[in-house]
């Protein structure tokens, strides 16, 4: 995975960017992969900047089987910040748009970046889980199986995450990091109602990743595991909102994130929200 967010320049103006994919067995790309892949497009072509925030829309599926190109138009570089934008697609067909805030970053005046909710049991105390993707190892406390309809328990999950090999690079880490972000949502929201869960997406629910926001804490720098700690603010309408935090083992605040997600019923086979629904996932 570290070397499909390696997007390599499409040409010497450090505009263009292509990369594959790896749909981890399905007919699909994860949208947190494309906004790794959208991250390290936007590093490179700033180079010496470093990627602070980054906001991704996900407006069309993506075929694994094809490559990805990436276009970074600038918005503004300034002395200390720099903007743009980055569309993700497959030759017409758009994908993803992010957007990317880049700076210089400066030493500290102030300083707060410590947790300061409830302590976490730990990773030594979590379930293992197998998930698709070689090279790193995932655990949930308190949940044996995050996708089950009868695993039922307020809308949060914390999932303690460790990879076989953290990259040197810079945006590479930051990219990496971005990637879980689009897991674990859809099912903190649904844990807390009885009789669905992310199991059933795609036979019974329609789920997708709409849109994820990540903001980058300095130093993001990290040794052994990592938490994500997932909470549902909100799911009706058919949409959701879960907020995150990523940290280390000891509780120091690397990244922030928010993901808005689709969960509705299947509309009748034929109908005007169907096809929608089907054009898009």
């Amino acid at each position: 995975m570290i070397a499909i967010f390696d997007v390599e320049p499409l040409d010497s103006t450090l505009t263009r960017f292509g990369g594959d994919s790896d749909g981890g067995g399905r007919q699909v790309v994860d949208g947190s992969q494309i906004l790794g892949q959208s991250i390290v497009a936007a590093g490179k072509a700033f180079p010496g900047r470093t990627v602070r925030s980054a906001h991704t829309l996900f407006v069309a599926v993506a075929d694994p089987a094809k490559r990805l190109q990436f276009t970074v138009t600038p918005v503004r570089a300034g002395r200390s910040f720099a903007s743009a934008t980055i569309t993700a697609h497959q030759g017409d067909r758009t994908c993803a748009t992010s957007t990317v805030l880049l700076d210089h970053p400066q030493p500290d005046l102030i300083r707060h970046d410590r947790w300061t909710g409830p302590p976490a049991a730990g990773p030594e105390a979590a379930h293992p889980v197998d998930m698709p993707l070689q090279g790193r190892e995932l655990r949930i406390e308190g949940i044996k199986d995050y996708g089950s309809p009868d695993e039922v328990g307020p809308p949060i999950i914390d999932a303690w995450l460790r990879y076989a090999t953290v990259p040197e690079d810079d945006h590479l880490r930051r990219a990496l990091l971005a990637h879980f972000t689009g897991h674990l949502s859809i099912s903190t929201t649904m844990r807390a109602h009885p009789g669905i869960g992310t199991s059933q997406a795609h036979h019974t629910v329609s789920t997708a990743v709409m849109g994820i926001g990540v903001s980058f804490h300095d130093p993001v720098r990290w040794d052994g595991w990592i938490r994500y700690h997932h909470e549902s603010a909100y799911v009706g309408a058919g949409m959701s909102h879960v907020r995150g935090q990523v940290l280390t083992e000891d509780g120091r605040l690397v990244a922030s994130f928010t993901q808005d997600g689709m969960i509705r019923a299947f509309a009748p086979s034929g109908s005007a929200t169907s096809i929608a629904a089907e054009s898009r996932l």
